[in-house]
């Protein structure tokens, strides 16, 4: 008997190989996990939709006995880091209820689901599920499905069914206010990072703003400078998807802020060429100098952990973006000097280019290059295994995470597969452990909860790239690039080069706002395994180098020249 899919979820990500043997802290947990799990399997595969009363059981015993076991003190105790550890105990119950319910133990069926909601209210639909059909006039299943819906009624949010209007009434804007503070006040992470906010006052000073915003447009010009105080990038406040082209439009034009000026390092229009080149200095915009317009119009809006990813997000994410119907002024120094005035349309161009994804090169003296530019899908997977029958025969491989924003952990873990047999270990990881109990009886604080952190168990390569490998990193890296980044570094499977990796990770709460917008809080806290802190700072590159003014006008790239010194040698 398979997984039923009403705990499908629960059972996620899990592999189903049994091992055994305990190890070291984080091994032991994973070990034990892998084996509690491969014991279940073994369960539920000994019976199926022909099973004898006699099989139902034996399987009836066996589950009942690996739920003992799970109740272990010791086992607990493991289980108190590890999600899917935890989960283990509801796998069980849930397929006991099932073989129960099929030998016509009524009570018994509904014990079982009573004793799964004991650790969870998962917000799991046992009334529709075929399996317990004989069950629906039961009064105590009512209530087992009462519970199971309790934590959608509880942190759900009226924004949802709003949905956006011109003009919210002054309650529903405090709301949403209220939402967030309260949000971040009982999850987000990093609170030491901002040790000097006065959170309890920034929501005092709040109050008023949002009371005073006449329409939804002002209420999230208010509302998207709250997230930025707590100064990390997985916190941010969006606005709702009618005001999107009211704040993110942008030409398409890529600029950075180089040797202290703000530089134009890509034209995506060939239209825009004509009147914008490669290199050009922006000196103002809007008539303003552009530094003072970045600082009073981009800044304040500008949700990051590090200097770096702030210097990144306000003078190449942000710093042309506005409304749609508004062209930006700007004025402008070419590589010689002159200056001239262009007025640019921050929208409808029909003739962008987008820039090719996943470059693969074979460069001289035979190394490979591959850019990895996001963790969004699997196409930088696919891209690296089209690309691995020339990467194999190459004498080094460089992998270029410069402009990758992140996505999917997992899919940068693929990757590092290709390059070792070892076990891949991510980063150790930390929730902020709510225990009113804790509070009540010994004031307040705040406890953690370290989580069972990556290990890679799957099956090791049959071939891997055993020649030198470096990355290429940079402020831009970000996110699950830089959870990739983590692992390879404490693989020390080769050389990280170019600059610090913007310095944020972890795991955002997603949750809607009043009018259509919508909030994030990151609710994870990420180190290295010997406790090393990156958010807030970045991955430091072990050699370091960075584009120039000269390189950008010229079309070098004094990374990737780098990078191929360090294998040279």
């Amino acid at each position: 008997m398979r997984p039923h899919p009403l705990f499908l979820c629960v059972l996620m990500f899990i592999s189903s190989t049994a091992v055994a043997a305990p190890g070291k802290p984080l091994e032991r947990v994973n070990d034990q996990r892998t084996y509690m799990q491969g014991k279940r399997n073994a369960v539920q595969d000994s019976i199926n939709e022909t099973s004898t009363p006699d099989q139902l059981r034996e399987a009836a015993a066996r589950f009942e006995d690996l739920i003992v076991e799970l109740d272990q003190p010791a086992m607990r105790d493991l289980a108190n880091g590890s999600t899917y550890l935890r989960a283990e105990r509801l796998n069980n119950l849930i397929p006991l209820a099932e073989v129960y319910l099929r030998l016509g133990m009524k009570d018994k069926a509904l014990e079982a689901l009573e004793q799964s909601q004991r650790s969870i209210w998962l917000p799991i639909e046992f009334d529709k599920a075929p399996a317990f059909k004989s069950l629906r006039n039961e009064p105590r299943f009512a209530a087992i499905n009462s519970r199971a819906r309790l934590g959608t009624t509880i942190f759900d949010t009226p924004a949802r069914a709003a949905g956006y209007r011109e003009k919210l009434s002054v309650e529903e804007r405090i709301a949403g206010l209220s939402l967030f503070w309260h949000e971040a006040r009982q999850n987000f992470v990093y609170f030491d990072h901002v040790s000097n906010l006065d959170w309890n006052k920034v929501y005092l000073d709040y109050l008023p703003k949002v009371m005073a915003a006449r329409n939804t447009r002002e209420y999230y010009d208010v509302l998207m400078q709250l997230a930025p105080l707590l100064q990390d990038g997985h916190t941010n406040i969006y606005p709702p998807d009618k005001l999107t082209s009211k704040y993110y439009s942008r030409p398409p034009i890529r600029t950075a802020l180089i040797e202290d000026k703000v530089v134009v390092v890509q034209v995506s229009s060939p239209s825009l060429e004509k009147i914008i080149k490669i290199g050009d200095e922006i000196i103002a915009i809007d008539g303003k100098p552009t530094k003072a317009y970045a600082q009073q119009n981009v800044a304040p809006f500008v949700s990051s952990s590090t200097p770096q990813d702030k210097i990144v997000r306000i003078y190449t994410y942000q710093l042309l973006a506005g409304d749609a119907v508004k062209p930006v002024h700007l004025s402008l120094a070419g590589s010689d000097g002159s200056q001239r005035n262009v007025s640019v349309r921050r929208s409808s161009y029909s003739d962008v280019v987008k820039q090719p994804e996943f470059e693969f090169k074979l460069l001289k003296g035979n190394i490979a290059y591959i850019a990895l530019d996001h963790f969004e899908s699997d196409a930088g997977v696919q891209a690296f295994e089209k690309a691995w029958p020339a990467i194999q025969k190459a004498a080094a491989l460089i992998i270029d995470v410069r402009n990758n924003g992140g996505g999917s952990t997992e899919f940068g873990y693929q990757i590092l597969r290709h390059l070792t047999n070892k076990p891949i270990i991510g980063s150790r990881s930390y929730v902020r452990l709510g225990d009113p109990v804790i509070r009540a009886q010994h004031g307040n604080s705040v406890s953690w909860l370290r989580l069972d952190g990556y290990v890679d168990e799957r099956a090791r390569n049959a071939q891997v790239f055993t020649n030198p490998v470096a990355v290429l990193s940079g402020p831009r890296s970000f996110s699950a690039a830089e959870d990739f980044l983590v692992a390879f570094d404490q693989l020390q499977r080769g050389l990280i080069v170019g600059e610090a990796s913007g310095g944020s990770t972890g795991q955002p709460l997603t949750f809607d706002l009043p009018g259509g917008g919508m909030a994030r809080i990151c609710v994870k806290r990420d180190t290295y395994q010997d406790g090393r802190e990156f958010v807030g700072k970045g991955v430091i590159p072990q050699i370091e180098a960075r584009p120039t003014l000269q390189s950008v006008r010229t079309g070098d790239d004094p990374v990737l020249a780098a990078a191929l010194l360090a294998l040279a040698r």
